[in-house]
């Protein structure tokens, strides 16, 4: 998201700066934005434009409080190469309004702009700012709601107004809420945007167009008159009236054609390169940064990728200026980050799928389709760098609404290899646990784990010392099943007694080789437990500017070659290893950023240093010895 908001306001910025370095007309634009994210809302500004911000009673102003003119007024957009930008993000809960307005708003009194915002209706919100002081002002007041209540009525101002001035000071009209568009253009809208550019070609070069093909009949007009000169009086032409005719309407209509596809051709060739041309003026700016202005840099090559994005929407297939560009802007990102960004290759591609488990036992990986509910296993070549032709197979007892003795399959939400057992295992929601053994896929039994139906949401498992675990956000739970001989006893509760943690939020758990566990929130954060009762665990060492904010999943190694946590985050499109007492030992990300888009699992495998992802479809993996190309 903050990458998104400064890659605007830097192409903005761009086209300022370029127009008022090279034009006697000079021009300068205060700007203020919000995206609303989730439950999050996402500001940033450059200039004097500024917020005022009421969630849960509490006002939040911004970028300072409205009395500080000195952080109050900063450069506007168009001033200098790279702005100055502010960005804040705030919780958003239904209710929360939000006012965006120019500098002047910071003239009122604070108690009486918390009256106006307090307001039952945001109508009246506009209106009690109105009355404010009478002054204009720019103002736009916004009120979050959740997107199943109904949308209010226009609200009008009908009152007589007594100012010499007849424009309201506020606009007071609330218009009815849209959808929330999507941040991601669909085709039909792709499609709508680029008939709306080839229009305005067509009608921008009509008139030269027209021009130019009746120079081009003029001049035809006077090769015919040579190649086929007229008959004598009297007499007949040597054409026929029919072909005569076809040559004459024809002709002209070739002509307007190839004119047509030649100049539009042109055109879009001509926005595009100009779109390159901005995008290698964008780095140039970016590598006159002094180093040491670390947002600067940032901010640049962010604009950077953010430019080539846009040229890349203008013709998909991309040019090899651009790429190099990305890479160049990934390098100095990456460095000052320290991302570590690796090549990743495909192991193997399933039509269809969504992969979100996984587990790798030797050679055998196998692999939950969460979306078609079925496992397969593939087998690995040696070098763990790709499969086995022909090795990949459904296990039969592992799909939704096999028959496993006397039990139908429900919807699967983890699988496990058993060292005990030496048995492949599937877990469905209703408590049924499915065991097969490699070798013979086919031979697969069940068997209901009790008192299943006290589970709320169960998402993961593993096993320690033959006990099995299964960790349950919905309870609020981790339940522990003893084995004895292949079957599982009644539950023991791992959080016993009144004072339960909240893990409603795990995403993820591992449990290490002295029985310490680790559970992972969607928010990044861990917590450890040893026998029910929680210890200490902090991250340490992360460089700056990295914030671990969000979490998909967790894989534990306990091998001693790599032991330590891999944390999954699929908004950072990252993959975090750290220590087991949660120092930072990297950040993986994949060169191509697209191949870790869906990411849902990893796996890191200690004898040949790969790391194995799933993301979308596919089974990613990467080398941790081997950087990026460059």
């Amino acid at each position: 998201m903050t990458s998104g908001l400064r890659g605007v306001f830097n192409s903005l910025n761009q086209d300022l700066f370029e127009h008022n370095g090279g034009s006697k007309k000079h021009y300068e634009a205060n700007l203020i934005c919000g995206v609303l994210h989730e439950d999050e809302l996402f500001l940033g500004r450059v200039g004097s434009s500024i917020a005022l911000y009421r969630h849960e009673g509490d006002s939040h102003q911004f970028p300072t409080e409205f009395s500080n003119d000195e952080s109050l007024f900063g450069p506007p957009l168009g001033v200098q190469p790279v702005p100055e930008l502010k960005m804040t993000r705030y919780a958003v809960g239904s209710g929360s309004r939000l006012i965006l307005a120019d500098s002047r708003l910071a003239d009122f009194s604070i108690d009486k702009m918390n009256g106006a915002l307090m307001m039952a209706e945001i109508g009246d919100v506009l209106l009690g700012f109105k009355d404010l002081e009478p002054r204009q002002l720019s103002l736009l007041a916004v009120e979050f709601v959740p997107p199943e209540a109904p949308s209010p009525a226009f609200v009008k101002d009908t009152r007589p107004s007594t100012r010499h001035n007849p424009q309201p000071a506020v606009p007071v009209i609330a218009p009815t809420p849209e959808p929330a568009a999507s941040t991601t253009e669909n085709e039909p809208a792709k499609r709508r945007r680029g008939d709306s550019i080839l229009i305005a070609q067509m009608k921008r070069l009509g008139g030269g167009l027209a021009l130019l093909v009746a120079g081009f009949l003029g001049g035809i007009n006077r090769i015919l008159d040579r190649v086929i000169p007229p008959p004598a009086e009297g007499g007949r032409g040597w054409l026929r009236t029919t072909t005569a005719t076809g040559i004459a309407v024809l002709i002209p209509i070739a002509i307007v054609g190839l004119v047509m596809a030649v100049v539009l051709g042109r055109a879009g060739e001509s926005e595009f390169e100009f779109c390159v041309e901005g995008s290698n003026k964008l780095s140039n700016i970016a590598r006159s940064i002094n180093s040491g202005d670390r947002a600067g840099v940032l901010a640049a090559w962010n604009g950077v990728i953010a430019k080539v994005d846009q040229c890349n929407d203008m013709r998909p297939e991309g040019d090899p200026s651009l790429a190099a560009l990305v890479q160049e802007a990934q390098r100095v990102i990456d460095a000052l980050y320290q991302v570590s960004r690796r090549p990743t290759f495909v192991v193997d591609s399933f039509t269809g799928a969504s992969l979100n488990r996984m587990v790798l036992q030797g050679l055998d990986m196998y692999v939950l389709d969460g979306q078609n509910q079925l496992v397969y296993r593939v087998t690995l070549d040696t070098d763990g760098r790709s499969v086995v032709p022909n090795s990949r197979v459904v296990v039969p007892g592992m799909r939704l609404g096999a028959l496993v003795g006397e039990f139908r399959v429900g919807r699967m939400v983890d699988i496990l290899w058993s060292e005990e057992e030496a048995l492949i295992m599937a877990l469905d929601e209703t408590g049924l646990l499915i065991e097969c053994s490699p070798r013979f896929l086919q031979d697969c039994a069940a068997q209901r784990l009790l008192a299943s139906e006290r589970w709320g949401n169960p998402i993961k498992m593993t096993f320690w010392q033959g006990r099995l675990y299964i960790l349950d956000p919905g309870a609020n739970q981790i339940w522990r099943y003893d084995n004895s001989g292949g079957i599982f006893s009644s539950p023991i509760e791992y959080f016993a007694g009144d004072a339960r943690p909240d893990i409603s939020a795990a995403v993820g758990f591992g449990i290490d080789g002295a029985g310490v566990v680790y559970i992972l929130n969607a928010s990044g954060e861990i917590s450890k437990w040893t026998g029910g009762k929680q210890t200490s665990f902090g991250y340490a060492s992360f460089p700056e500017g990295q914030i671990l904010n969000s979490a998909d999943a967790l894989f534990l190694s306990a091998d001693p070659l790599s032991q330590g946590l891999y944390i999954v985050s699929r908004t950072n499109r990252t993959i975090y290893e750290t220590s087991l007492a949660g120092t930072w030992v990297a950040s993986y990300r994949a060169q191509n950023e697209d191949d870790f888009a869906g990411l849902t699992s990893v796996f890191a495998e200690a004898t040949q240093q790969i790391v194995y992802t799933l993301s979308g479809n596919s089974i990613f993996a990467f080398d941790r010895t081997q950087t990026a190309t460059p």
